[in-house]
């Protein structure tokens, strides 16, 4: 299973689904209040994936080789399909009360390690994050402020949707081969939205510093 952290993300890709929420901030200058679901750099992961279309939507499927490994380990690097580096940062929205993931690229990962090394137990701090950069920019940016903190713990908030065998097939290497041949896993599975109603209990976030990212 090709997973990496803040020490080898570096190595991976080039470049939905689940009962889940995905965090966006639409305008430029929106703020959001959050908090990071870590409790510290030790939780950050991200998953080495390629790019499937299932039911006419776009989803990732867990590549099968580790950096390193031959081509031959994965039946989509062999077929030469792209790798892409996804990081999928679980976050409780304060102002929504609600989990959310916010899809990111691999470079996230070393935002997410200095957040991570300043603040331990990252989940008992608040953050802001404010966005700069309109719709469609692809050159936009977040800033990201701590804002406080208490004793939150993350056994105190939901459950993080599940990230492989939910957002990201886990998909064995024969169903890889069938995809190739068919264009269909052989195997349902995961059949998920972008959607979740799930009631989440109100927190209120302490008010103090803003430290930049």
């Amino acid at each position: 299973m090709a997973r990496f952290n803040t020490e080898n993300y570096e190595n991976y890709g080039g470049g939905n689904g689940g009962n889940t929420s995905f965090f966006s901030i639409p305008d430029d200058g929106g703020i959001a209040r959050v908090r990071f679901m870590y409790n510290g750099i030790e939780d950050v992961e991200g998953f080495a994936c390629h790019e499937v279309e299932v039911n006419d939507k776009k989803r990732y499927v867990n590549c099968l080789r580790d950096y390193g490994q031959p081509v031959d380990e994965c039946p989509f690097c062999k077929a030469g399909r792209f790798q892409v580096a996804k990081v999928y940062v679980p976050i409780y929205d304060l102002d929504t009360q609600t989990v959310k993931i916010w899809e990111r690229g691999k470079k996230f990962m070393g935002k997410l390690s200095s957040i991570c090394s300043r603040y331990p137990n990252v989940v008992s701090h608040t953050f802001e994050i404010e966005r700069h950069g309109k719709k469609g920019d692809t050159s936009t940016t977040y800033e990201i402020y701590e804002t406080g903190s208490d004793d939150t713990k993350l056994e105190d908030l939901p459950e993080v949707p599940k990230i492989l065998g939910g957002l990201i097939f886990d998909k064995s290497y024969e169903e890889m081969e069938n995809y190739i041949k068919t264009g269909e896993f052989s195997s349902n599975g995961n059949s998920n939205s972008r959607e979740s109603s799930e009631p989440i209990r109100r927190r209120t976030p302490a008010n103090g510093r803003r430290d930049t990212f």
